[in-house]
């Protein structure tokens, strides 16, 4: 519950700053903070309500539209042509792997974990090329105007939590059926992890949001 508030926090105050990023792609990552909060909601309603078994597809479909978004974004933000290219590149090989996921498990029950941790991986160097750019050609006593600084900070710390956590949770933590089994706190211990970088990264987004400067600033 903590983490969808945020996550709806975070949403909200892109909407209240859009008028900063109106002219920038950052608006495709606000509409895609309320997709998301609203894809959570829906999903849990799903299994609430018993309408299925399973709400996996939701959190399946999501994947597309969240690597789409964010390799587009970061795509239009970076300068150096090898830079853009390796974005490409590595846009193709994870849709490649996401394609071959729909292809040949079952969409509806089936979670994509090779698919999600390539991304997540492949994301993280994309992710640490922009902030190595930025670093290097802005005034570093400004640097904090600009508000992908933000959500590359929110997006680092999430995955870099995030994929020991999926590759041990769903390898590890739901194969063991007996409750009292000693690995079970330490998995316990993972997932929590996970959902604290989570909240970190939705406030950092919210006061990015807050303190960065207009688009035009921003496209400078």
């Amino acid at each position: 519950m903590t983490m969808t508030a945020l996550e709806l926090l975070s949403f909200v105050v892109g909407l209240c700053y859009w008028k900063k990023f109106s002219k920038t792609p950052i608006v495709v990552f606000i509409l895609f903070l309320g997709y998301n909060f609203l894809n959570e909601v829906v999903a849990a309603f799903v299994l609430v309500a018993n309408l299925a078994e399973r709400n996996t597809a939701f959190y399946n479909l999501r994947y597309l539209i969240y690597f789409s978004a964010l390799f587009r974004m970061y795509f239009k933000y970076l300068n150096k042509r090898s830079f853009k290219n390796t974005v490409v590149a590595f846009y193709a090989v994870w849709l490649l792997t996401y394609i071959y996921f729909v292809a040949t498990s079952y969409f509806l029950y089936q979670k994509p974990l090779f698919s999600a941790v390539t991304g997540d991986m492949l994301l993280l160097v994309v992710v640490l090329l922009y902030l190595v750019e930025t670093i290097n050609s802005a005034d570093l006593s400004k640097i904090q105007d600009h508000v992908l600084i933000y959500i590359s900070i929110g997006l680092v710390i999430s995955t870099v939590v995030q994929l020991p956590a999926s590759v041990a949770i769903y390898v590890g933590w739901y194969k063991i059926t007996d409750a009292s089994d000693s690995l079970n706190a330490f998995y316990k211990i993972i997932r929590d992890a996970s959902f604290w970088a989570y909240c970190i990264s939705y406030l950092i987004f919210a006061y990015g949001f807050y303190r960065a400067k207009s688009s035009n600033y921003l496209m400078q």
